[in-house]
């Protein structure tokens, strides 16, 4: 066999158009799928870093009529909700309460945020780890409210905060200015179930966020949990058990669990959420992708091996048997594979280092760490080894099929079969026709991508992000709590407002698109039959006019909406279409939560603006309030600034302003409101790139292998067209004959091709907006684009049979 490859290289070598045109196809194909495959693997197939991952589920509260098996509604949780999951249901050895925050850490340096787990107790058992150095928490540190102020941080924190030290357990820091102990610190690599994690406190801590009452009362969903299967439960009968733990509880306390159920997902679809489809999408591209490279390989080997037809006749004439020649052929195939495989992998270190930049941020978890590896490595040989044998195996069945005395009579011309033999669906068209419909599934699925990127580009944010920055800033509650929150928050204001190129500020207790959001209920006297649920804006005077907001009716916050005064708020445009339709809100009132509640007088009504994404439909998605800070203050501030100078130095100088007024405070999550804005398309725009790519390239691909087979064919049909033009065919009907014969292949393709995009494309249905799966205008463009470019492919050729000499062609042959 080894002299095989060996021979088989040197037959290679003498062609090197051929040689080099299949291996720059196979590099390609092999290429782009080893490097989306290393995406794929890491995302998907390799185990999560926990004990017996597989039997890990994430519980999540939902709402909605359709709670059972919705994914939509998903909203957390309350604690004696989580409790009674975890006391009801008979599927889980243990459940533990997550929630995945950011705290102020002080050290003896400057402070910083971290990324902080509140956690029950049972969290480390649940997911199988241990304390490389001290030990986690205890049942005592689980049972009373801000009883046990300790810590656990990790390997990482250790090592940069601490430098290592080894007498580290039972040394003090402060969180959020109140003083914990370091417990224990775990094996370098664990950051949780956040994957990002560096301290882990326990939840009867709760005082570091929120008061004691939050872990009584029923109407707070704020949690996740994170519980391990018992053995032999699957999901599946899990799910149906919580079920009916939601009816029951449902049963029990109406007034807060109505229409609340349990969601049930496993640790990679709850840490991947859509981008899993995304995927999963991106991968079924590629290997379409590869699909269509290997079509074309083939393709030139079905064409070499027509050419060839003559060698092997003769070959087998001298005594050469079947079997040996199918050898040698299959030789040929593996070492042009492997050729294009080593090629293949080194573009696809390349296409990796390309490919992750354009990922969004946040889009993948930070358990996710796509390389090259061994396991990709050997993906890639499964690939050569198949295409190896493939291209081995369809000019090896060619030659099983030869007959000596008729290839020696009629040679590789006659072979051929002439231009008519196009009209019949051999092996050559089959393969064309398979590339036309493949690049039509890509093309679909590239054109829906973008038309959908298009529609998410073209909404209306209702605000002006240019030229904002952000950042956030967070109060310990100990120190800070009622209008010692709005004194800081004036004097805050009044120095950015004096730095230079600072044109206005204002804060919030969040921002548009940068999360954090806080829901409640409001009740409307005559128009809403019970409390609606609404989201909570906390805002200075100034917030609307920094983030061009326009007011529609009545006015914005002043400074004398403070405290002592009547409440007052300011609600969009959208909820005020909803509540009061054709008509001015301004100088009515609601009730702040239920029909109990204080009465809240409406100011003015301001445009609607995105706050949660840009996909929501603000006229039946729960409404924004927005109420004076001065009135409803809160601990977590986001700071909004205009400037009209350099954004970094500006921000350098607010941390020097609020370090002037608390050394303790550090500024984190610095961003331009820009960056928020493009990070809602981010994945849209990822996922449109990728395809458009592999859309375009295969595009080609197909083209070329029309022009490919219409080339050869023409070439060995000289003759035929010489005598054509020689009893008096023109030269623009020999041109529409191949065009039509051409055309027909790619008719086929794209009646198969739109088949198999209206199936295809639905798993694509996730990651659109505005656009369906089966959008008419992408299926009726695109197979348009496609027949104009395959026109093309198949004119240039017939315009090169149009300019035979018949007296030249006639006389060689």
């Amino acid at each position: 066999m080894l002299n095989d490859f060996r021979y088989a290289l040197r037959t290679l070598r003498r062609r090197p158009t051929f040689s080099a045109a299949v291996v720059l196809t196979l590099a390609l194909g092999i290429g782009t799928s080893s490097a989306v495959f290393s995406l794929l693997d890491a995302a998907l197939i390799r185990p999560l870093p926990f004990t017996e991952a597989s039997r890990l589920a994430m519980l999540w509260g939902v709402a909605g009529p359709e709670r059972e098996g919705a994914r939509r509604a998903v909203r957390g949780a309350s604690y004696p909700e989580l409790t009674d999951w975890r006391m009801l249901s008979h599927s889980f050895s243990d459940v533990s309460a997550y929630d995945n925050i950011s705290l102020n850490l002080g050290t003896s340096g400057d402070p910083r945020r971290v990324s902080v787990e509140m956690v029950s107790a049972s969290y480390f058992g649940i997911l199988g780890v241990a304390a490389a150095r001290g030990r986690t928490f205890t049942a005592d540190d689980d049972r009373v409210p801000d009883a046990s102020p300790v810590a656990v941080i990790s390997h990482a924190l250790w090592a940069t905060q601490f430098a290592s030290d080894p007498g580290i357990v039972g040394r003090s820091v402060t969180i959020n200015d109140r003083p914990f102990t370091i417990v224990g610190v775990m094996k370098d690599g664990f950051h949780g179930l956040s994957f990002d994690t560096d301290v882990w406190v326990p939840m009867m801590m709760i005082s570091l966020t929120a008061s004691r009452n939050a872990l009584e009362s029923r109407g707070g969903r704020w949690l996740g949990a994170i519980g391990r299967l018992r053995p032999g439960v699957t999901f599946e009968s899990a799910q149906r058990d919580l079920n009916v733990v939601a009816r029951q509880l449902e049963a029990r306390y109406p007034d807060t669990n109505r229409e609340r159920g349990v969601q049930l997902f496993s640790l990679q679809d709850s840490a991947l959420g859509s981008t899993r489809q995304l995927l999963i999408a991106l991968f079924a591209a590629v290997l379409l992708f590869l699909l269509i490279a290997c079509a074309n390989v083939v393709n030139l080997q079905l064409v070499r091996a027509t050419s060839r037809r003559r060698e092997m006749a003769l070959r087998i004439a001298v005594g050469a048997e079947g079997g040996r020649l199918v050898r040698q052929l299959l030789a040929e195939g593996l070492a042009l594979a492997t050729v294009g495989a080593v090629a293949g992998v080194g573009l696809a270190v390349w296409g990796l280092g390309a490919l992750l930049p354009l990922l969004p941020i946040g889009a993948l978890p930070g358990y996710v760490n796509p390389s090259i590896d061994w396991r990709v490595v050997l993906f890639a040989a499964g690939l050569t080894a198949i295409c190896g044998i493939i291209f081995g195996l369809a000019p090896a069945l060619a030659v099983r099929r030869l007959t000596v005395s008729d290839s020696l009579k009629e040679g590789a011309r006659a072979a051929a079969g002439g231009i008519t033999s196009l009209r019949r669906l051999g092996a050559q068209q089959l393969l064309v026709v398979s590339e036309i419909a493949l690049a039509l599934v890509l093309l679909v699925a590239g054109g829906l991508m973008v038309r959908s990127l298009r529609q998410q580009l073209a909404v209306e944010t209702g605000f002006r992000a240019d030229g904002v920055v952000t950042a956030r800033l967070t109060l310990p509650r100990g120190r800070y709590a009622g209008q010692a929150r709005v004194q800081l928050v004036n004097e805050l204001l009044s120095r950015v407002r004096a730095l230079p190129q600072v044109e206005s500020a204002a804060i919030g207790s969040d921002m548009p698109l940068g999360g954090n959001a806080n829901a409640g209920s409001m009740f409307v006297d005559g128009v809403t039959p019970e409390p609606v649920r609404s989201y909570r804006h906390r805002v200075t005077p100034e917030y609307f006019a920094t983030l061009g907001i326009p007011v529609v009716s009545g006015r914005a916050f002043t400074a004398a909406d403070r405290d002592s005064v009547q409440d007052v708020a300011i609600i969009s445009s959208a909820a005020a279409r909803r509540f009061w339709p054709g008509q001015d809100p301004v100088g009515r009132q609601f009730r702040f939560g239920d029909a109990t509640g204080p009465n809240v007088t409406i100011v003015g009504v301001v445009g609607a603006a995105r706050f949660r994404d840009l996909t929501t439909d603000l006229s039946t998605s729960e409404p924004d309030v927005f109420y004076s800070f001065a009135q409803l203050p809160d601990a977590d501030l986001a700071l909004l600034v205009r400037t009209s100078g350099d954004e970094a130095a500006v921000m350098s100088a607010i941390q020097r302003e609020v370090s002037a007024i608390d050394p303790q405070l550090p500024l984190y999550r610095v961003l331009r409101m820009t960056d928020l804005v493009d990070r809602q398309t981010a994945t849209a725009r990822f996922g449109s790139s990728v395809l458009g790519s592999f859309s375009l390239v295969a595009m080609l691909l197909a083209s070329i292998g029309i022009y490919g087979v219409l080339a050869f064919v023409i070439g060995l049909s000289r003759r035929e067209i010489a005598i054509r033009l020689a009893l008096g065919a023109t030269r623009g009907r020999v041109i529409r004959l191949i065009v039509r014969q051409g055309m027909a292949l790619v008719a086929i393709g794209v009646g198969v091709g739109l088949v198999g995009a209206y199936y295809a494309t639905s798993a694509l249905s996730t990651q659109l907006f505005g656009v369906t799966a089966t959008d008419p205008l992408t299926f009726a463009v695109v197979p348009v684009l496609l027949a104009t470019i395959a026109l093309a492919a198949s004119y240039l050729p017939s315009r090169t049979a149009a300019r035979i000499d018949p007296q030249e062609a006639l006389k060689s042959d």
